[in-house]
């Protein structure tokens, strides 16, 4: 028994501390405008996402997720995405992934919510995500494929210029979006959904 609460309490304080850590990382820093990443990620090294140059498909091997690297409505050609991106209200954004299925062989969906918001980077804004693997993302809300919890009228949206999360975005709304393969993804871990809560709440 004695154990048992030694060790609850070291879960506790070990949580509590990551949530102090976060909050005084970015709770002092909030007013620092980050640089661009299409500037800021010139120099440094890429070894998160595997993906040949002329491939259209970017594995994450961080959460074992295939990413289509355009937006959806573009296709990859020499190394960029051609083409105009869609903007659909969520329930067409749904048919058109199951129509990109069934015409490419291979299954492909929206994001879930935390899957967009693992993209997020840190350090860098406008997109604030990678965008040597995703080389044409807007600065916009993009949909994910979740719902809102209390409302099937909403639907949650990531707005990539700092990789803030909605969740009170309506259906009919029309928004780009992405496409993911994720049979074998890994789940997103608890205090990952935490850290962008509170980065949300100071940004």
């Amino acid at each position: 028994m004695l154990q048992l609460k030694n060790k609850k309490r070291s879960i506790f304080f070990g949580v509590l501390f990551f949530l102090i850590t976060t909050l005084l990382l970015y709770g002092c820093n909030f007013r620092k405008t980050p640089p661009k990443c299409g500037d800021y990620l010139v120099d440094k090294p890429q070894d998160r996402f595997r993906y040949d140059v002329e491939s259209p498909i970017a594995f994450d091997k961080l959460t074992r997720i295939s990413w289509y690297r355009c937006n959806a409505g573009q296709v990859f050609q020499d190394g960029k995405c051609v083409g105009e991106s869609l903007k659909l209200n969520w329930t067409e954004a749904q048919s058109y992934a199951r129509e990109f299925s069934a015409s490419s062989g291979k299954n492909w969906r929206l994001p879930e919510y935390w899957q967009m918001r693992e993209l997020q980077r840190f350090d860098c804004i406008s997109p604030a995500i990678d965008i040597r693997a995703f080389p044409d993302l807007q600065v916009s809300h993009y949909w994910s494929r979740d719902e809102h919890i209390f409302s099937k009228r909403m639907s949650c949206s990531v707005y990539t210029y700092k990789g803030q999360g909605f969740c009170w975005q309506r259906k009919t709304v029309e928004l780009p979006f992405m496409l993911v393969s994720d049979e074998n993804a890994e789940r997103i871990k608890f205090l990952g959904r935490v850290q962008r809560v509170l980065i949300d709440f100071f940004n």
